[in-house]
């Protein structure tokens, strides 16, 4: 007999799926707006205020003290959307140690986006960090409640396909 798949497992394995599409949003928007992050990043920066002062945006864009925000998010995304899926896998599967580290993932997500929140990135951004906050904080809930521990546990059991067949 196969185990039933409570809700709050799937819907955790479909908001896991919509903070990846959140993250993914955040990194295509990063490539589009990259003069916009670039100077949202200067704004806190005396020696990028200087260059852009002295040669504008494109000397500011070109000067080596500019982080390759484009590449470090989408080596950032393709690395949590990679994780995401390994650990969506296990979790679903049942793997309870896959929780813990899916919440410390969460804490991680937030923490970033906490950070985002205060960054002078265009608004946009902002908007999108505290979407990602409020996801992951929901998925934190989802993970650990009643239903999904006893899933986890293998204390739920049943037809899967019951449902379908009208049994």
């Amino acid at each position: 007999m196969a185990r039933e798949v409570p809700g709050s497992v799937v819907n955790s394995v479909r908001l896991l799926g919509l903070i990846v599409a959140t993250a993914g949003v955040i990194t295509l928007l990063t490539w589009l707006m990259r003069d916009d992050v670039i100077l949202g990043w200067a704004e806190g920066n005396p020696s990028a205020q200087d260059i852009l002062a002295q040669g504008g945006i494109e000397q500011l864009r070109e000067s080596p003290i500019v982080p390759g925000f484009v590449a470090i998010s989408l080596v950032a995304f393709v690395g949590f959307a990679l994780l995401s899926l390994v650990l969506g896998s296990f979790f679903l599967g049942g793997h309870g140690w896959a929780r813990f580290v899916l919440t410390a993932t969460v804490g991680v997500g937030v923490l970033v986006g906490a950070v985002a929140l205060d960054s002078h990135l265009p608004t946009i951004f902002v908007v999108l960090a505290a979407l990602v906050i409020v996801e992951g904080l929901a998925l934190a809930v989802l993970l650990w409640r009643r239903d999904t521990t006893a899933y986890l546990r293998g204390e739920l059991t049943g037809d899967l396909h019951g449902d379908l067949r009208g049994s």
